[in-house]
C-alpha cells in the first residue's frame, strides 16, 4: 500500500519539485550567503549561533 502511495505522491509532481510557501511573518533566508559562510567555517546550520544566523534572516 505504501508503494501505490508514493508512487502517486511521484505523478502529482512530474518536475520533482514540492514546496511549501512560507509565511509572510517568517524571514527569507539568504541560502546561498548560509551555505557559503557555512562551508568556509566547515560548520552546518545547526552549529551557527543566533547572532551568526542573524545575519542571513531578511525580515
Amino acid at each position: 500500500m505504501l508503494i501505490n502511495d508514493i508512487k502517486q505522491l511521484d505523478d502529482a509532481f512530474p518536475d520533482g519539485v514540492y514546496a511549501v510557501p512560507r509565511s509572510s511573518k517568517e524571514p527569507k533566508v539568504k541560502v546561498r550567503a548560509l551555505y557559503d559562510y557555512c562551508k568556509q567555517k566547515r560548520v552546518i546550520p545547526q552549529e551557527l549561533s543566533e547572532k551568526e544566523m542573524e545575519r542571513f534572516l531578511e525580515r
